[in-house]
Parts: structure tokens; C-alpha cells; sequence
């Protein structure tokens, strides 16, 4: 995986004496349409801030109205992660003296500790459902997001975002590489080999099947907001910062309406459009 890599990376540059970077800390309550539902224990969230493994935890923290802090890590803090998560691999969940690894085992987490506004449906073929968008938004629509985010004319602003907690000379060294290394990671997985335009046809038919599937029901499943709409929700949000996806996107507007019904829930005022994958 890229963090294996970038570790290795890392090592290299401490061995030279090059300074990394200290991760930053930012608080995040619930905005004033949210009521706040846990004030006694706290939830503070690690995180690389653009991964949408990590906007999906968000997401559900906002809908739910929990107050929680994230921590930050650039590309050089890797090796911070690997501390909380031997797997090197964000998000963790810190919470009452836990670390839960893997947005969807957080999520499940925090749906136990704080059950109101439930992101799983109650009836079973629904949840059943949900539960099947989910891992398509995770193990499907992720490395159509790798594959084209790391495109030629799309790798510099997938740069941009992964080190936009680094400084100094691994910054520059990390922007460079980082594309490099996504590709290579996309290519392993199967997506990165097919053509580009088979990519984009791809992509093409995921934007259609979902737009259908919104065309008549406000939600993917059920008649309310669940895991499923805001897992694939967080997906198409880093998609969107590839403009072959954002092109394609454009002619769904059942789909767009869909998204913006999601935001409205699950992020928080005010965020801008340039916004929506980091906030």
C-alpha cells in the first residue's frame, strides 16, 4: 500500500536529518442546527485529512451532531499512524481510552455509542443494502478515484492535497512522488491498467446507475439518510477533483441534486464547493 511506501520514503529522510512535519489539531463542534449529543467523553479523530475513508466519519459525526476533534497527519507522519494502527493506515478513532481502525468498524462504533439519527436501516433487506453500497463505495468507486485523480492532469491537485500537511523539503519531494505512488497502487489493484476511456465508461455507468436509482427516491436506500448515501457521497466528492469525473458528473442531475440533499446533512454550513473533501 502508498503508506508502506511512504514509509520507507520517510525513514530515508530521517536517516538524512530532514525535520517532518508535527501534526496539526483542529476542533470541530456541531453547528447550531445539530444538537449536541455527546459532551462527557471525547472523540478525537486522526486522520489524512483529503482520504475519504476519513470524510465518511465526519459525515456521520456531523449528522449525528457530535462534537470531536481531528489530528492531522501529513505523508512524513505515517510513521505517528503506524503507532496507533500497525497497519499504518488512517482513520483512527481515539475514544474512551480505545483506537478503532477502519471507517467502517468506527462508524459501526460510534452508531453503538450514540444511536440517535441511525445511519443503518432497522429493517433487515434495507440494511443489507446499505451495507452493500458501502463496500462498493470502498473497494470500487476508492480506486476509480485513485486512477483518475492520479492521471496526468489531474496528479497535481491530488498532490496538492495529500501534502498539504507537510513542509520543507519533504513537502517538495512528497508532491512529486505521491502521484507516482497512487498510480502504482491503482495499477496493482486492476483499475489503473484498463484504458482511460474505459475508465471514464466506467465511471460513466456508476454515475448513470446511481442517478437512476435517485431519480425517484430522495435516498439509495430507505426514506431516509444512511451509511450508504454518505458513503458513496464521500467517494464522489474526491472523484470530483478529477475533471473527467466532474465532466461526467455534470450530465446526471438527479445525481447532483442527490449530493447536495447529502451535504446539506452531513456537512457543515457554509463549506464551500472546493471544500467539501477536506472539511
Amino acid at each position: 500500500m502508498w503508506q508502506n511506501r511512504l514509509m520507507r520514503a520517510t525513514r530515508i529522510s530521517q536517516s538524512e536529518g530532514v525535520t517532518l512535519s508535527i501534526p496539526s489539531c483542529k476542533i470541530y463542534p456541531p453547528t447550531l442546527r445539530l444538537r449536541i449529543m455527546a459532551t462527557d467523553d471525547k472523540l478525537v479523530l486522526h486522520q489524512y485529512q483529503v482520504s475519504p475513508f476519513a470524510a465518511k466519519v465526519r459525515r456521520c459525526l456531523y449528522f449525528k451532531g457530535i462534537a470531536f476533534e481531528v489530528i492531522n497527519y501529513g505523508l512524513t507522519g505515517v510513521g505517528k499512524v503506524r503507532t496507533l494502527n500497525p497497519a499504518g493506515k488512517a482513520p483512527v478513532l481515539e475514544h474512551n481510552g480505545r483506537l478503532i481502525a477502519d471507517s467502517s468498524d468506527i462508524i459501526r462504533h460510534i452508531e453503538e455509542r450514540f444511536p440517535d439519527k441511525p445511519l443503518y436501516p432497522a429493517q433487515s433487506r434495507l440494511g443489507a443494502l446499505a451495507h452493500v453500497f458501502e463496500d462498493w463505495a470502498d473497494e470500487s468507486l476508492y480506486y476509480y478515484d485513485l486512477t483518475m485523480r492520479s492521471w496526468p492532469n489531474n496528479a497535481k491537485w491530488l498532490a496538492d492535497d495529500l501534502v498539504i500537511e507537510d513542509s520543507g523539503a519533504m513537502k517538495t519531494l512528497f508532491h512529486f512522488l505521491a502521484p507516482m505512488i497512487i498510480r502504482k497502487q491503482a495499477r496493482a489493484q486492476g483499475t489503473g491498467r484498463k484504458a482511460y476511456d474505459a475508465v471514464c465508461a466506467d465511471v460513466a455507468r456508476h454515475f448513470e446507475a446511481i442517478n437512476t436509482l435517485v431519480s425517484g427516491n430522495a435516498w439509495l436506500v430507505g426514506e431516509s439518510l444512511s451509511i450508504a448515501d454518505i458513503s458513496v457521497a464521500s467517494m464522489l466528492t474526491v472523484l470530483d477533483r478529477a475533471t473527467e469525473a466532474r465532466n461526467l458528473m455534470a450530465t446526471q442531475p438527479a445525481l447532483l441534486n442527490w449530493q447536495q440533499r447529502v451535504d446539506a446533512l452531513t456537512l457543515p454550513e457554509g463549506t464551500t464547493d472546493s471544500d467539501r473533501a477536506l472539511v
